[in-house]
Order: structure tokens, then C-alpha cells, then sequence
């Protein structure tokens, strides 16, 4: 570590210590406080005609507010991300976050707004387009913001020119402990005022940005208490953004701060305790970490020694690639990170692989300026087509085309553009852009656009749209549509007549859908691994005794059920199906809407069903334990059957009452309100 980098943590350190007011709360002050975070996320790729459009801004922004939702306190409600925004939207925004703020401060609640950029600048203020915003005009925006903590991030080339070096005073810390005393602001930037901000295609970002979530991960988490620190999560980003831009074409990157605060403690941003699903590599695990999502996405990249303890990393629910370089020795192990669980990695668990000696494709990209650009490709296949026959495909090196047509098949490393074919379409790294054929197109790499074919797609990844027959992917962000999805880790929608998927963060939409994990199904037969199969038993107005299976997602449920009346006039049975929404609240307690269309049958023999019923449930419940909930509600109720033939006169099944709202010469609809109470395993 250079001199330079020691005065900077030094001097980081002074400023969070000095004249901080270490002092020890006193008993009325030692009351928790409630603390609420609002963020304003801002990516901004283009920086005007005269800038290179960027890459990665926009994603950068979604990806702090990704886990600032996952493992710190943010909720939905509190978060807006604008992308390329114009500088009255983002003035508007601002305003809209005070406004925000101002009400929840009224509440009684401890607020802090966190104010992230991703894009270009200068030594003067935020590019956004053709305008620019001066920082001095950002400063007093968020300055007038009225929350108890003002945290700004900006990742953008000259940005310390947005601050200047300053003491602090230590405050405290935030989801726990006194935090009602914490006052003013710490913003951080990536760079100073004469320094460019750099991203990369192997980090799928900036690098400032890539460390920070990292050690927002857990990889910052230097004294192990589960807890990341804003100084915790400066100094990682600061070491690791220097040591991997030292050698870069656009120099060392310093990292540079303002903080001005007020309070007791030490503020935290992330708490690896409330997150549900995470990796601990284990203390013999030492050298250059990269855990990468299986289809290529990096998730975290770190540097462990060997010997210093386990780290602890909060990962969305996945299947993940773990490779270990310790300078000599390259190491790997795929893991799969479930919720509600710590997936642990030790040293044994890691096997030996050779270095390749060429790039590898699938995985890490091949850097922007190792491709040879060839912006039209045209041909029958690939060996008769002008990548075929260039200079730079019989040297082996990797081209990248703007356009690329093939009338059998095309074949390309990088696509900027698209690529079209009436047969097929084969991409080695990356598209941004669509692949189109008439009949398979297959990416190793990352799909940024669409892929569109009548037979089939394959990418390792993608994020925008995979529209086939059979669409199969490694990691998805967008939607698959077709007769049948496949995909591992998927946080958008499958929709389709058969969907599968490993860990599913949006919805599934079809008559089949599994998954081993899932936010959201609508299908007639559903189910996840992760949360079973739950029996329940309850009683209704409609049946003494009821049975179901409930085949549960995170949000969503579809439930199989079965109900008897033995006793009087109106004995029968029901059965049939609900799909209904789960929408868990404070203390265990949960709130479940739902609607059971049920076939009716009278009498205890399980006669024909000539009536058909619809439920809709609103049920109330408490669940101690995953494996035990009480529950019960009203329900209303709408039956239609056929009348004038004895035989077939259904009866209203249960406990009698109703009232007939429609007749005909055959048939009646009958309408009642009804209850419902149970338990479920």
C-alpha cells in the first residue's frame, strides 16, 4: 500500500474521529430509535455529442439500489432510480424525496437520504445530455433536503470537485442505537477534481461502483460484526478501486470525501444479519476472489488473505461460480445460495483449474480494445462471409461487428448492433443490441437486447427479451416468452405454457410453473422447492371440515382443496382450486386474498356436480412458526347451478343461508357472505 493511500485512510479515519464526540449515551438517550432511509439513484450514460456514450451508468444505479434494498433498510416505497434524466426531472425528483422526507420527519422517525450519480461529469458539474448541472446547484439541492443524514455518491470522472476535505463528527449508527442525534452530511466521490472515473467490461461497471456494493455485500465488513460502515465500505471501495486502476489507460482513481456530521457511534449502511440468503468463504480461502452468478454475471470481487477470517457475503438466491487466483493457483467451486440459509465455502471445497491460455468465452469479456472492428458482416455461413475470410478471424483474434447477416448461419465474437439469419445465429462474448433468425440463436455471452428466433434461444445471459418456442437461459433479467422457459436465476417474468426456473425474482406466468425459489406464479399447477407444499385444515359456512394443499411462491399461492358437509338438508362436498396473493405484515402477522373456483356435489354420496361456486377469501393470520399459521376471515360467495330437475337441483352446501338474485327457467345464481378459520402446517 503507497504512502498516499495510508494518508488518505489516516486522514478518512481523522475526520470520522476527531472532535467526533465518542461519548457514551446517556439512559434517555439510549432508547432505539426508528430510522428511516430514503434514496435517489441516478444513472446517466449519455454525456453529450462530444463524450463516448457509457455503458454502464444506468446499471450502476440499479445496482446500489439493489442492495441497499436487500441489506440496507430500503424500502420499495422510499427508492427512485431515474435513468438519463433531464436536469428539471431530476431537480423534480429531488424535490418530490424533500417532500418525502419532510412527512416522515413529522412521524418521529430518524431519516437519512442517500443521494447516488452514475455518469459523466467534469470539473464543474453533472453531465446529463447536452446540459450540465452545476455542482454548486446539486450541493444546495441536496443540502435543502431536510433529513436528519445527507449522504451523497457520486461515480463520475472529476467529481472531487464536488468536495472538499473537511473534519467531521462521529454520529450514530443507523438501524440500531441512538440515532436520533445524528446531524449534516458525508458525501462521498470516486475520484478527485483532475482524475477520471473509469468503467469495465469485466466488472459489468464502474470499478468505484463494482467495490462499493461489494463491500455493501459484506466483503467491507473488516472487524466481523455483520455490519457495514460508511467508513468500512470508503476505505474497501478506496483500496480496491486504486489497486485496479493503477495500471488502467486512465490512471490511479482516488476516492475523495466530505463529512460533516454530528452524533455517537458509527453510521451503518448494511446489515448482513436481516438478509436471507449468503455465502461465507471461510478463513483458509486466500488471493483475488470473483463470485460470479453461473452465466457470467459478476456478483462481488475481492482480495481475502488467507488466515483473516471468514467473510460474509449477502447475495441474491442463486447458483454461483467462485474462482480463487492466489497468484500461483487458480482455484474454483459453483455454489448454489438458497434463502433463509448460509451456504459455506471452505478451501477443500475449491478445485484446481489451468489457466487458459486465450480469452475465455462465456465468462469474463474480452476487453473493449482487444476487439478488431469489422462494422458490416455479410455471408452464406461463416466460413464464406467477411469475418471468415478477414485478416483478423486467420490471426485469431476477436472482431466485433455492428451488423452481421448470414443466409445460413452467422457468426460473430461482439455484436453492437444486430445480427440476422435465416438459419441461425451464433454470438461468442456479447450483444448489445438483438439477435433475429428463423431458427436458433445461441449466445455463450451476455445478451443486453433481444433475441427473437422461431425455434429456439440460448443465452449464458441476458437482460432484455428471449422470444421462441423454447427460450433457455443461464441468468435472466427481462422476459422469456414462448411455449417453454428455462432459465436459472430470473428476477423479471417467464411467460409461457411450461416455466422453469432455479431462483425467481418476478413472475411466472403459465399452466406449468416451478422453480426452486419464486416471488410470484400464476399457473393452474405451480410450486417452489424453497417453500414445499403447506396442508391446512380449517372450517367454513360452506363445509365442516375442509382440506388443502397450498403450493406457496414468496408472494403468490395456488391452493388444491376439498371440502365436506355431513350433516342436514344441505350435506355435500367441494372441491377444486384458489390462487391468491400472501402479503406478510408486522409481528408474523399476514393477510391472504384469494379466489377458489369449487365444483359442488350433493349428499354424502358425491353426486354428479351440476353447480359451480366462487369463493372470495380475505383471511387474517399469525405464523409463530414456518410450519404453523392460524388464519380465518369472511368470504363471499357466488353459486350458479341448474334448476327444475329434482336430480340435478344442487344444494347450497354448507350452512344454508342465501339469497337467490337471479332465476331463470334453468337456473338461479345465489349469492352469500361466509367465514372461514384454520391452521396450516
Amino acid at each position: 500500500m503507497t504512502w498516499l493511500t495510508w494518508c488518505s485512510r489516516i486522514v478518512f479515519a481523522l475526520a470520522i474521529v476527531a472532535g467526533l464526540g465518542v461519548t457514551a449515551p446517556s439512559a434517555a438517550s439510549a432508547a432505539p430509535t426508528e430510522v428511516r432511509r430514503f434514496v435517489l439513484v441516478v444513472g446517466a450514460n449519455d454525456g453529450g455529442a462530444e463524450r463516448v456514450r457509457l455503458r454502464y451508468a444506468v446499471d450502476d444505479a440499479k445496482a446500489v439500489a439493489a442492495v441497499l434494498g436487500e441489506v440496507g433498510g430500503l424500502q420499495r416505497a422510499d427508492e427512485t432510480v431515474l435513468a438519463d434524466p433531464t436536469i428539471p426531472q431530476l431537480e423534480q425528483a429531488i424535490a418530490a424525496m424533500a417532500g418525502k422526507i419532510r412527512r416522515a420527519r413529522s412521524g418521529g422517525a430518524n431519516v437519512q437520504f442517500l443521494f447516488y450519480y452514475s455518469g459523466h461529469s467534469d470539473e464543474r458539474g453533472l453531465l446529463l445530455g447536452e446540459t450540465r448541472m452545476e455542482y454548486r446547484k446539486l450541493r444546495d439541492a441536496i443540502e435543502a433536503v431536510p433529513a436528519d443524514v445527507k449522504l451523497a455518491v457520486l461515480d463520475s470522472c472529476a467529481s472531487g470537485a464536488f468536495t472538499r476535505l473537511k473534519g467531521g463528527r462521529k454520529r450514530a449508527p443507523f438501524l440500531v442505537g441512538n440515532a436520533a442525534d445524528v446531524k449534516g452530511h458525508a458525501f462521498l466521490t470516486s475520484s478527485s477534481a483532475d482524475e477520471v472515473a473509469q468503467e469495465s467490461d469485466r466488472v459489468g461497471g464502474s470499478y468505484f461502483t463494482h467495490f462499493f456494493t461489494t463491500g455493501l455485500r459484506g466483503a467491507a465488513d473488516a472487524d466481523g460484526n455483520k455490519q457495514v460502515t460508511l467508513s468500512e465500505a470508503y476505505e474497501f471501495a478506496f483500496d480496491e478501486t486504486l489497486a485496479q486502476t493503477e495500471a488502467s489507460r486512465g490512471g490511479a482513481q482516488h476516492a475523495a470525501y466530505d463529512i460533516n456530521l454530528t452524533g455517537a457511534g458509527d453510521l451503518v449502511l448494511t446489515d448482513l444479519r436481516r438478509t436471507t440468503a449468503r455465502l461465507r468463504l471461510g478463513s483458509d480461502i486466500g488471493g483475488r476472489v470473483f463470485v460470479r452468478r453461473v452465466g457470467g454475471e459478476l456478483a462481488a470481487e475481492l482480495y481475502k488473505p488467507a488466515g483473516g477470517g471468514p467473510v460474509l457475503l449477502a447475495l441474491v438466491p442463486g447458483r454461483y461460480q467462485v474462482t480463487v487466483d492466489d497468484g500461483s493457483t487458480l482455484l474454483r467451486a459453483e455454489t448454489v445460495v438458497r434463502a433463509k440459509e448460509v451456504s459455506e465455502l471452505e478451501v477443500d471445497g475449491l478445485r484446481e483449474i489451468p489457466r487458459e491460455a486465450t480469452r475465455e468465452r462465456g465468462g469474463v469479456t474480452t476487453p473493449e480494445d482487444e476487439y478488431v472492428d469489422i462494422h458490416t458482416n455479410v455471408g452464406l455461413f461463416p466460413p464464406v462471409s467477411i469475418n471468415g475470410q478477414s485478416k483478423a478471424h486467420k490471426e485469431g483474434k476477436p472482431i466485433r461487428n455492428t451488423f452481421s447477416f448470414g443466409a445460413v448461419w452467422t457468426e460473430s465474437d461482439a455484436i453492437d448492433g444486430a445480427a440476422l439469419s435465416f438459419g441461425g445465429s451464433v454470438v461468442q462474448d456479447r450483444v448489445d443490441g438483438a439477435q433475429i433468425s428463423m431458427g436458433v440463436n445461441v449466445s455463450n455471452g451476455h445478451v443486453k437486447g433481444a433475441q427473437v428466433s422461431q425455434f429456439a434461444n440460448y443465452s449464458r445471459s441476458f437482460r432484455g427479451v428471449q422470444s421462441s418456442f423454447v427460450n433457455i437461459a443461464g441468468t435472466a433479467q427481462g422476459a422469456q416468452v414462448g411455449f417453454v422457459n428455462v432459465s436459472g436465476d430470473l428476477s423479471g417474468a417467464q411467460i409461457g405454457f411450461v416455466d422453469v426456473g432455479a431462483d425467481v425474482g418476478g413472475l411466472q406466468l403459465g399452466f406449468f410453473a416451478f422453480a426452486n425459489s419464486a416471488k410470484a406464479q400464476l399457473a393452474l399447477f405451480s410450486g417452489t422447492r424453497e417453500f414445499g407444499v403447506k396442508p391446512s385444515v380449517w372450517s367454513s359456512d360452506t363445509g365442516l371440515v375442509n382440506v388443502g394443499l397450498r403450493f406457496p411462491a414468496q408472494r403468490t399461492y395456488s391452493e388444491v382443496m376439498m371440502g365436506l358437509h355431513p350433516v342436514g338438508s344441505n350435506a355435500g362436498w367441494t372441491f377444486g382450486l384458489a390462487w391468491g396473493v400472501h402479503n406478510p405484515i408486522r409481528n408474523k402477522m399476514f393477510v391472504d386474498i384469494d379466489l377458489a373456483t369449487l365444483g359442488v356435489a350433493n349428499g354424502l354420496e358425491m353426486q354428479q356436480p351440476v353447480g359451480i361456486l366462487m369463493k372470495l377469501r380475505l383471511n387474517v393470520g399469525w405464523q409463530p412458526y414456518d410450519r404453523l399459521a392460524v388464519f380465518g376471515g369472511p368470504t363471499f360467495n357466488v353459486m350458479g347451478d341448474r334448476i327444475g330437475d329434482e336430480e340435478r337441483d344442487t344444494v347450497r352446501v354448507g350452512y344454508g343461508w342465501s339469497t337467490t338474485v337471479r332465476r331463470a327457467d334453468n337456473g338461479r345464481v345465489r349469492l352469500w357472505p361466509g367465514f372461514q378459520a384454520g391452521v396450516r402446517f
